[in-house]
């Protein structure tokens, strides 16, 4: 039978008070985690059996297996261990692969254990009956120990026997007026350590064995309390009493002790008035004797300040007398060095503003000079060309004047005898502008070479100047 998931199998072992340790058996190996720290039907899981422990894809098994954190797999071969890599021969928490024949056989839980069972009818020294309840923490140390050495069943037995045989040992040794002493774990140390000793070759660590309540009979209970009670009672009325007491002793020494500072009072405030009216006439006397103290410093004081006053005031005067002399003085120097530095500064500068005006004369000359002889030096290398450049344009403005429409080509014989294209007598007046024109630029241009001394040529009809060179 399981549970409503059918991730667990209802165990074998019977369920007992208290805690109960079993071997579960596990639908899948990856249902551990949900079974970690819970307790299935009032069970403690301490061993899980996997039914199943390999992933399928389209129904076929995987070779690798997924280890569950927090236990210790246990892996058989036809039933024989398989030690992994891990400290003793532990496999790490994560993915494995494995060959068909490797089988999960168990997960041992690694975390800690509480095994939390009371047990009953336990006789105290005075034979009084108590219940008490204890809680052992364990963790299994050695996996294979503990599986193959005793198992969860047998585990639960042992604890059960060993706690009792324990507590009613400790519970024989005390009255049970004393039997709340065994609470904590400070009582049960030592027993602790047997349980280890003991515990060892199973692979199970006892971590603490602490008891946790202690139950004694009501009528028993209920006696202590009236008793308790009673103590207390009688304690408090002692301490009521004390406390009045101490109470009635303070009041007195107070009623003393202020009578005794009343009088120490009344005599300081006797011997505070004579002191006062003592140190009263002293400081009369003292400012008296300060007051004529401080008149005659002050009337000294008045003539010595007087005097210093005369004295710097005539000093002041010498010293702005002397100031002022001085200051003419320099003033008069200034200015005399101021006129000759202006006569100076303006002699320089018309000097050499003239030098500045010869040496661009000569510069300007000689700049004449350097073109003059650099195009008489080049004018035979570039003849030619610029020849070429006349003549290009020359044929440029024929262009231009054949493609006018409006413009009608006549030559000088026919200018000259009259014969204008259709007679139009606006085109030989502009004619014989435009040959009155050619030759006052000639004329202009002839003058122009006489003052350069230049030569000069004709050619196409026009007066061209030219170098001496070229003109020889």
């Amino acid at each position: 039978m399981g549970c409503a998931s059918s991730k667990w199998y209802y165990p074998d072992a019977p369920k007992k008070e208290g805690t109960t340790l079993c071997e579960l058996n596990i639908n899948h190996i990856r249902d551990a985690h949900d079974l970690v720290g819970i307790q299935p039907d009032d069970f403690t899981p301490l061993v899980l059996v996997p039914n199943n422990y390999r992933s399928y894809l389209c129904g076929f098994p995987l070779c690798w297996v997924l280890m569950p954190s927090g236990f210790v797999p246990m892996v058989t071969s036809f039933g024989k261990d398989v030690d992994g890599s891990g400290e003793k021969g532990e496999y790490e928490a994560g993915c494995h692969c494995f060959p068909p024949w490797y089988r999960v056989a168990r997960l041992v839980s690694k975390q800690y254990i509480i095994f939390d069972t009371p047990v009953s009818d336990v006789k105290t020294k005075d034979h009084s009956t108590v219940k008490i309840d204890v809680i052992i923490v364990f963790s299994v140390k050695d996996a294979k120990k503990f599986v193959y050495g005793i198992g969860p069943e047998k585990l639960d037995d042992l604890l059960r026997a060993s706690q009792e045989e324990i507590l009613r040992e400790l519970a024989y040794n005390k009255e049970v007026e004393a039997i709340y002493d065994l609470f904590g774990d400070e009582s049960t140390k030592e027993w602790k350590d047997k349980m280890n000793d003991q515990f060892d070759e199973f692979g199970i660590e006892i971590v603490t064995f602490t008891v946790r309540n202690v139950s004694i009979p009501d009528k028993m209970a209920k006696d202590f309390e009236a008793k308790t009670l009673y103590a207390s009672k009688t304690l408090e009325r002692a301490k009521r009493r004390d406390k009045d007491l101490l109470t009635l002793t303070n009041e007195e020494g107070l009623m003393e002790l202020k009578e005794v500072h009343d009088n120490t009072k009344m005599a300081e405030e006797e011997k505070a008035v004579t002191d006062r009216a003592q140190i009263t006439k002293e400081v009369r006397e003292v400012i008296a004797m300060s007051e004529k103290d401080l008149g005659v410093y002050q009337a000294q004081t008045d003539a010595e300040v007087l005097d210093i006053t005369a004295k710097a005031e005539l000093e002041k005067a010498k010293i702005a007398a002397d100031i002022l002399q001085l200051k003419q003085a320099k003033m008069a120097e200034i200015n005399k060095l101021e006129e000759e530095l202006q006569q100076k500064a303006l002699a320089w500068e018309i000097e050499r503003g003239a030098q500045a005006k010869v040496e661009a004369k000569k510069i300007v000359t000689e700049g004449q000079m350097a073109i003059i002889q650099a195009e008489g030096g080049a004018s035979s290398a570039f003849a030619a060309a610029r020849q070429q450049e006349q003549d290009l344009l020359q044929l440029e403005v024929l262009k231009k004047l054949a493609d006018n429409p409006n413009l009608f080509i006549v030559t000088t014989l026919e200018n000259n005898s009259g014969l204008a294209p259709n007679n139009s007598l606006v085109a030989q007046v502009a004619q014989q502008g435009m040959e009155a024109v050619r030759m006052k630029l000639a004329e202009m241009t002839s003058n122009s070479v006489a003052k350069l001394e230049m030569g000069k040529v004709m050619s196409g009809g026009l007066v061209r100047p030219v170098p001496q060179q070229m003109a020889a």
